[in-house]
């Protein structure tokens, strides 16, 4: 019997790896349809692939900026189940057909019978993430392109106290085929209190009644605020992210007067709501997923004193760190060291970075890896800074609007964490131009590196200068008018791009919305078209 099984194993193995070497590399196919001809002709492939059950409609948006026009994603499907990062995005109005982006497959080939079983396939991903791991969700059977080929596989979310991940288990051999992160770093009556921030600013504080004192529950905006203090105790953090538990009205950042004087949790409640305010006001964006969804904040996970009791990971993870975590959507604020960073709550571009983080988690999915990640950062290093001229403009915020990012939390030399301006300077040294691109197995494939090309090519459209690789110049549109391409921006990255975008889809899908927002021949779209010629992105 022994040896009978180990054939079986054997001949298994064989016919695997012969199907794999059979099969033929992805083949993946671009749309980039904005012109009448192209459009034309990926509608009418778009509507055959929809009746014969190659496409599904997988959500549909209304758009917030054009009115009469929605963006429906299109999900790839082989023999009924979903071809995972394999997306369009068609853009009607009325019954016209705007425009359609993104990406496809067209030699999809799989089985579609899984040797690996659900609960074994769950074991496979919960082990290799920790012995405290556990799957979040309902394991979704589906087709990965992989380098070699096309591979069925189990998709499971994973989450422990430590970490976040979404792991792809071939359902052929059990081999882990790809691991994403899942963390994206960096009705009482309404009543308003008086809190100091981390740097002394006085801000208005909107809270709720609660027993004995006053919760940070702000209910005055459509979507509440609500900010959580852990109060150091990682036990407490622990539990919350491995037995799945709510959170409780004694979670709650609490104050007996309403004169609030703990600066990270003061400011992260502000900040959050601002950045609502932002969205909403910029974009007509209603939450971070349009619904007016909770925004929810974990303040003081773990105590600066401590967090090395814990290890090195848990010490650059909740402390040194501020994180968008997606399942639950939930955003926590580390205290920071103390000698590189202070509170991290402290810095309205930091907080606006990750709110935005939540944003791409409910609309363009933008994989946690390699260009598409990149893409991803920077697209919340891009609203951080949005939205600190936004209210800099105002007058509001500590310090002037700048191009700088972190500035408020980094204690050490050169004073930041990121510069769009000039991407080489900061504690993080980024490239400026696609020719520097970093092609690295570590930070999931350079997601935090590669962020300042796109970053500078932002400031470039507004700001203006030239390139230090190219020699380009660009005029830009000017600070003043920095909620233009900001607009452009947003509208690229929440309606056009797809999971699997690069550099170049980015570019494609800035252009098009420059082209419905402002025209065709506008100074808008022309400064945007200059910047990423500068940045080398074609």
């Amino acid at each position: 019997m022994a040896n009978r099984q180990f054939l079986l194993a054997l001949l298994l193995a064989v016919l695997v790896a012969a199907t794999a070497s059979a099969q033929q590399a992805p083949r993946m196919l671009t749309a980039a349809a904005i012109d009448p001809d192209s459009v034309n002709e990926w509608a009418t492939r778009a509507s055959q692939m929809l009746r014969d059950g190659r496409l599904d409609i997988v959500r549909v948006d209304d758009d917030t900026m054009l009115s009469g026009r929605r963006h429906e994603r299109l999900a790839q499907r082989y023999e009924g189940l979903p071809v995972f990062g394999a997306e369009l995005v068609r853009q009607m109005d009325g019954r016209e057909v705007r425009s359609i982006v993104g990406h496809i497959y067209d030699n999809v080939a799989a089985s579609t019978k899984p040797v690996v079983q659900e609960a074994e396939a769950v074991r496979i991903a919960t082990t290799s993430v920790g012995a405290t791991a556990r799957s979040r969700g309902v394991p979704m059977l589906g087709v990965l392109p992989t380098s070699t080929g096309f591979a069925l596989v189990w998709r499971i979310d994973v989450r422990s106290a430590a970490d976040q991940r979404r792991q792809f288990v071939n359902a052929a051999t059990g081999v882990l085929e790809r691991s994403d992160e899942l963390i994206w770093t960096q009705s009482p009556q309404g009543v308003v209190g008086i809190g100091t921030g981390v740097l002394g600013d006085q801000k208005k504080v909107s809270v709720a009644r609660g027993s004995g004192g006053f919760q940070l529950h702000d209910q005055l905006r459509p979507a509440s605020v609500e900010t959580y203090d852990f109060g150091g105790d990682f036990n407490r953090l622990f539990a919350f992210f491995t037995v799945d538990s709510t959170f409780t009205a004694s979670d709650y950042g609490f104050d007996a007067d309403n004169v609030w004087s703990d600066g990270a949790l003061v400011d992260a409640h502000d900040y959050l709501g601002w950045t609502y305010d932002f969205y909403f006001k910029q974009f007509g964006r209603k939450s971070w997923d349009d619904q007016n969804h909770a925004i929810q904040t974990i303040v003081h996970p773990v105590s600066r004193d401590q967090a090395h009791d814990y290890g090195d990971f848990v010490f650059g993870q909740f402390v040194d760190n501020a994180g968008y975590f997606c399942c639950p959507s939930v955003m926590v604020f580390g205290d920071g060291d103390g000698t590189v960073f202070t509170y991290f709550s402290a810095s309205l571009d930091v907080t606006a970075h990750e709110y935005t983080h939540g944003v791409t988690d409910y609309t363009s999915e933008l994989e946690y890896h390699d260009q598409s990640g990149a893409l991803n950062e920077s697209f919340s290093d891009i609203m951080g800074t949005a939205a600190e001229f936004f209210f800099g403009q105002q007058g509001v915020t500590p310090h002037p609007p700048n191009w700088l990012s972190g500035e408020d939390i980094v204690l050490i030399s050169p004073g930041y964490g990121r510069s769009l301006a000039q991407p080489t300077t900061g504690l993080f040294r980024q490239p400026d131009h696609f020719s520097l691109y970093v092609n690295t197995l570590e930070d999931s494939g350079g997601v935090h590196i590669n962020s300042g090309i796109p970053n500078h090519a932002f400031y470039l459209a507004v700001h203006g200068g030239t390139n230090r690789v190219s020699g380009l110049t660009v005029a830009g549109v000017g600070d003043a008018n920095i909620d233009r391409v900001a607009k452009i921006f947003y509208r690229a990255f929440t309606f056009f791009l797809t999971p699997t975008a690069s550099f170049s889809d980015a570019r494609n899908a800035t252009l098009q919305a420059a082209t419905e927002l402002y025209g065709g021949s506008s100074n808008e779209r022309q400064q945007v078209q200059l910047a990423w010629d500068a940045v080398g992105v074609r």
